[in-house]
């Protein structure tokens, strides 16, 4: 049995990718005119930039208590000084939706927004309505932000500034070891990178698989649009989903989602949430079912939850953790993994998550086991005063694979 060398990524990992990092959202998140985003009637959010949105009548009100409820938690909620972090928001807002949390302050606000556009007619959302549209819009926006289109390309390359260190270290590693790569970003970079660089790809898996996925989804195109040989498609594509299968050299767990994870609801009478990739223009999803009745397949049309599949706000994920079997599943494998790892190497990741903390406290470095921290802040410096670890004080397009093989013993290279 070969040992197992295991991965943490953080933000940090993907601001070489020119990916916004956690103050970058911050600073984006924190304030959203009205007038620059879309609530479409389907309830999918996007900002414009710069597009013209010619249904503004639609969701008028959604869009407005979307600005104006942002404008309420910096105003009234932070403290002097305390600066909007879009995890913390979460929290303050979602703790509603499960369990009425900060009931008063939410409430208070939901009753000056009717009182204000609403003051002569029936209430047309109760407040627990009105939060869990605004999480949709919220979520949307936020996974916007993380995405490029790039990562939809069937292209292939032969290297990948600055990241080239760091791909040549996992193919030499996988030589001799199992990698586990753990990471807590809901963009699409290392997928896209797992699954693109030609020397990866066929060491590479995630859980998710394509043979057998009964799921597909519709999705429409204008071929040669503008010419008078236009011509507009729709067909379906298949969409792999989630089987929990991890049997390559590289498995790579997604701890906390991503923005192009989808939950779907199967129809009766299995009636279960499955998990799926999502593909480029995907819009309606289908189930493929056979009809005993009628000894054929047919397509089911299945309902799906229009925000994405990931999770923010420190207390949310803690709670998921254990609560979706889902996540659930991902953390076993994390807690496995990094048991039974030799070494951890932790990139771009500031330590701000306690749930996170602990699983690396209690089932790695507790066990006298040696971690690597690559990032150029100081956060490791409390769990580094307690345990056996490196901190190479650089960001990652500074690191050479001689630096990384520097920290692994000479029998696991």
């Amino acid at each position: 049995m070969k040992p197992t060398i295991s991965f943490l990524l953080g933000s940090g990992f993907s601001v070489p990718e020119n990916l916004p990092s956690v103050r970058t959202l911050n600073e984006r998140l924190k304030k959203i005119n009205e007038s620059e985003i879309c609530i479409h009637t389907s309830l999918q959010a996007f900002f414009l930039n710069g597009q013209n949105d010619p249904n503004r009548i639609f969701n008028w009100d959604s869009r407005n208590f979307l600005q104006e409820f942002l404008e309420y938690y910096n105003s009234e909620i932070l403290t002097e000084g305390e600066e909007f972090h879009y995890e913390t928001f979460y929290d303050f807002y979602s703790g509603y939706l499960h369990s009425r949390e900060n009931k008063i302050e939410i409430e208070r606000f939901w009753n000056s927004f009717n009182e204000k556009y609403f003051k002569h007619e029936e209430h047309p959302r109760d407040c627990l309505n009105r939060i869990s549209d605004f999480n949709k819009s919220f979520s949307q926006l936020l996974g916007e932000l993380l995405h490029r289109p790039q990562y939809f390309q069937d292209v292939g390359y032969s290297d990948y500034p600055p990241y080239d260190d760091f791909v040549q270290l996992l193919l030499k590693l996988i030589e001799k070891n199992d990698v586990k790569v753990h990471t807590l970003n809901h963009d699409l970079f290392f997928d896209w990178l797992g699954h693109h660089r030609t020397k990866l790809f066929e060491y590479f898996c995630d859980g998710f698989e394509l043979a057998g996925s009964p799921y597909y989804g519709s999705v429409g195109f204008d071929f040669n649009k503008g010419t008078n040989k236009e011509i507009h498609k729709n067909y379906n594509v298949k969409l792999e989903y989630f089987t929990d299968k991890y049997d390559k050299p590289i498995c790579f767990f997604k701890l906390h989602g991503s923005i192009f994870n989808k939950i779907l609801y199967t129809p009766y009478p299995l009636q279960k949430a499955v998990r799926i990739k999502t593909n480029y223009a995907v819009s309606q999803y289908y189930m493929e079912v056979f009809d005993d009745k009628k000894n054929e397949y047919k397509f089911e049309n299945l309902l799906d939850r229009v925000d994405p599949d990931f999770l923010s706000g420190t207390t949310n994920k803690a709670r998921s953790y254990t609560g979706d079997p889902y996540y659930a599943s991902l953390f076993k494998h994390f807690e496995k993994n990094i048991s039974s790892s030799e070494l951890l190497f932790v990139i771009g990741y500031g330590f701000q998550d306690p749930g996170i903390n602990d699983y690396v406290e209690q089932y790695f470095l507790k066990r006298g086991k040696k971690m690597i921290v690559i990032d150029p802040s100081n956060s490791c410096k409390d769990l580094l005063s307690k345990y056996k670890g490196i901190h190479i004080a650089k960001i990652l397009e500074e690191v050479s694979i001689a630096e990384y093989l520097k920290e692994v013993p000479n029998s696991m290279i």
